[in-house]
């Protein structure tokens, strides 16, 4: 094997090698390393059993599995001077950086790296230039502004002393660079420069650029010093101020006080929240102008002086005008407007009543949030609206307590602070949405303020005071009741939206859709004229929803494409769109106003279910096959719908043998099947359904196509009370179904089914599933 010579040390051609991560080693110098990767360890191992020769190479990267490509090509030859084991079987070296060299080529990556290295030629001492020499000096005169300029030095004047002593350019070049704050790239810049001159160039413009950053540093620090000097003296003058003023009579600062103080009794507060107010007032007067605790407790003082702790908003209660008002914002909302009027004639007869919470539950653009604008006018109040919804911090509720920077008061407290009175209607819109994390649950925080009976002294952690909320009248939003916890859901009174029929989104589109539709598209009424027969034909053949959203969105279509052709062709004076030609402006109508099924089927049943956003009309399919006598249910059918198929299942084999049907159940698989796979169902609502599919399919007998139901079964074929009621009739009337079957203990609900729909459809009220097939089945 090849070898070198260096200063009487035999360097082999082949070495081991060690990565370094964030480390450069320098020739000439010794410097401490932790081994601690298996290739390393493994690598010392094997250069302390033979010459304790390593090649020291720095990496790209800082990566652990290292690789050929990520370490640079030049290194440094070291000797290994110590070797102390560490108890995590890691090892601290004292390494001796012995000369410069590149690698000409891999011999082997495992299990260390072993390479070819070829060194960098020596000189003699005495073989400096004069520029070299010239060089040296000025940057070990650098080297010492630097350790001069740092604020805290961490280069030893034993260093300075001993490279002045030095002979040797490359070792003054390695020890500079070593305690020199440069990056591992920089250091690796260096090492690389093969020429001395050159490799002192570099370092000299490195040690410029770190005199220039300290000299900037001193001189930041220098203006911060004298800028506290400045500030302290401006307070002591400041104080000297106050003393003159004082003895001329001019205290602006105690006339603002003066001010804050005359606020906080007339603010009407309680007697414990206003002593609370001096208190924190007197505080804020002994204190410092600097001390930063000033500001926060003068923005305490303007929330609780500004807070309308005794103002309120004049009612006039007038039922007629009141009810007046919730007409003429709103169609139909029967119940709603009834408890309003309710609530105003028992504050007139009363003269103080404590504000009613109540929730109002439907689904989507049923008109919820826009009703607690109307209810504000008919009592002549104002109105605030929060929305709750994805709400996680109960601070949000209750605020911030005042220790935090930035801290603001809840948003029942901020919502009254806007109003300016005590006694807003105030709406949380999306109850039903709230949160709950790490930070608190806003519903729990929800309780004290929605209790008649605990919110006349409501306490928010800014305010650190009771407010009395028993004027306000809250109203909350919600899509389901599901998600409200039961808590907070005891303190509401109900209210159901349920989804408008036909005839009442035909009467809101005509009298509140199109005359705010026209005003927001700048057209007059005579520039459009749309038929009845037109609008009825977008309301039954182009929407399907329980409200009127995309009824809105689909008037507003065909009002921009109107208003479009209008300002293309003035010389258009009026626009008529009929039934015939609302295809022009909507494209084909996008639902079928149909019956469910087209014909008598046996083993098919159609059902109703109920959904948050509305009723809904849906298929239930049954066919049998050779088999074993299992079950198999598809359609995304939850727990609850698979037992009733089950309970279904039974009462029909019973019924069918009952009736003379001679068959080996056990040699039939049936497969009962709910179309619309993706999207999930469950409950207990359509057992009577699957159980007529069930019969139908056993005795073979068509099921009647205009017949629809909804019900609950148990194995003996009674059929139970089932809830959703108004909204699956009108998902059957929108179908185009005539009979629905139901449950006889939901006869009571026909109440809540308008009248029309009463007229236009005939309704079956089964006891058991004996009464349910003698309809169904032809």
């Amino acid at each position: 094997m090849a070898s070198y010579k260096l200063n009487n040390i035999i360097i082999p051609e082949e070495l081991p090698l060690i990565a370094l991560k964030n480390t450069v080693l320098l020739p000439k110098i010794v410097i401490p390393l932790i081994v601690q990767r298996p290739k390393s360890v493994t690598a010392l191992e094997y250069a302390m059993a033979h010459d304790r020769l390593v090649f020291f190479v720095t990496q790209k990267n800082i990566e652990d599995n290292v690789r050929v490509d990520d370490l640079f090509k030049i290194g440094t030859i070291g000797r290994v001077v110590a070797v102390f084991k560490l108890p995590d079987g890691s090892s601290k070296i004292d390494v001796e950086g012995l000369a410069r060299a590149k690698i000409s080529g891999f011999t082997t990556e495992e299990p260390f790296f072993k390479v070819n290295i070829k060194p960098f030629p020596t000189r003699q001492l005495g073989e400096e230039s004069l520029e070299e020499k010239a060089l040296t000096r000025l940057i070990i005169d650098q080297f010492r502004t630097v350790s001069e300029l740092k604020s805290f030095p961490s280069i030893s004047p034993e260093i300075i002393y001993m490279m002045s002593q030095l002979k040797d350019t490359d070792q003054v070049i390695s020890l500079i660079t070593a305690n020199l704050n440069l990056e591992i790239q920089d250091q690796q810049l260096i090492l690389e420069t093969e020429n001395q001159v050159q490799a002192l160039q570099k370092l000299h413009l490195f040690l410029t650029r770190e005199i220039e950053i300290l000299e900037a540093e001193k001189m930041v620090a220098k203006e911060t010093k004298k800028q506290i000097g400045k500030m302290q003296k401006e307070l002591f003058l400041r104080e000297q101020l106050k003393s003159i003023e004082k003895e001329l009579g001019v205290d602006d600062e105690k006339d603002e006080m003066n001010v804050i103080k005359s606020k906080v009794e007339a603010a009407g507060m309680p007697k414990e929240t206003r002593d609370k107010a001096l208190k924190e007032l007197n505080r804020l007067i002994k204190m410092p102008p600097f001390n930063p605790e000033a500001s926060y407790l003068r923005t305490y003082l303007d929330w609780l002086v500004e807070l309308p702790w005794s103002k309120k908003a004049k009612e006039k209660i007038d039922l007629k005008e009141a009810e007046k008002i919730l007409n003429q914002d709103h169609y139909g909302l029967t119940k709603v407007k009834e408890r309003i009027l309710e609530y105003l004639a028992v504050q007139k007869q009363v003269g103080k009543l404590k504000g009613p919470i109540l929730c109002l539950v439907g689904p989507p653009g049923t008109g919820k949030t826009s009703i607690g604008q109307s209810i504000a006018r008919a009592l002549g109040r104002k109105f605030i609206r929060v929305s709750l919804g994805g709400l996680r911090d109960e601070a949000e509720i209750r605020g911030h307590r005042r220790t935090y920077v930035g801290a603001l008061p809840g948003r029942i407290i901020q919502g009254i602070h806007t109003a300016g009175v005590k006694n807003p209607v105030f709406m949380l819109d999306e109850i039903d949405k709230l949160g709950m994390d790490f930070r608190g649950d806003p519903s729990s925080a929800l309780l004290e303020a929605l209790d008649p009976q605990q919110n006349n002294s409501f306490s928010d952690h800014y305010l650190e005071a009771p407010f009395d909320l028993s004027d306000v009248m809250f109203v909350t939003t919600a899509n389901i009741l599901e998600t409200i916890p039961p808590a907070l859901r005891d303190r509401l009174e109900i209210i159901h939206f349920p989804g408008y029929t036909e005839q009442e989104k035909f009467h809101i589109a005509k009298n509140f859709l199109i005359p705010k539709l026209f005003k927001d598209h700048g057209l007059k009424k005579r520039a459009l004229s749309l038929s009845d027969s037109g609008l009825m034909d977008i309301v039954q053949n182009h929407t399907r929803e329980a409200g009127v959203r995309e009824l809105e969105r689909h008037l507003a279509s065909v009002i921009r494409k109107v208003t479009r052709k209008l300002v293309e062709a003035p010389s258009h004076k009026q626009i008529t769109i009929t039934k015939e030609t609302i295809h022009k402006y909507l494209g084909p109508a996008k639902y079928s106003h149909q019956v469910a099924e087209t014909k008598d089927e046996i083993g098919v049943v159609t059902g109703l279910g109920w959904t948050p956003v509305g009723g809904e009309v849906f298929s239930i399919e049954v066919v049998k096959m050779p088999g074993r006598g299992r079950l198999n249910l598809t359609g995304q059918l939850g727990s609850v719908m698979k037992e009733s198929a089950q309970a279904g299942l039974s009462f029909a084999r019973a019924y069918s043998l009952k009736y003379g049907v001679k068959e080996d159940f056990n040699k039939d698989d049936i497969h009962i099947h709910v179309p619309s796979g993706a999207i999930r169902k469950d409950g207990p609502s359509a057992g009577i359904a699957m159980t007529t599919a069930l019969v139908s399919l056993f005795l073979k007998k068509e099921v009647r196509k205009e017949v629809c139901m909804t019900g609950e079964v148990t194995l003996r074929g009674k059929v139970l009370e089932i809830g959703g009621i108004k909204e699956k009739i009108l998902a059957a009337h929108r179908a185009g179904l005539k009979v629905v079957i139901l449950p006889a203990e939901n006869k009571k609900d026909m109440e809540d089914i308008p009248k029309e729909i009463r007229r236009d459809m005939k309704f079956y009220f089964a006891k058991t599933m004996e009464d349910v097939l003698k309809i169904a089945l032809k």
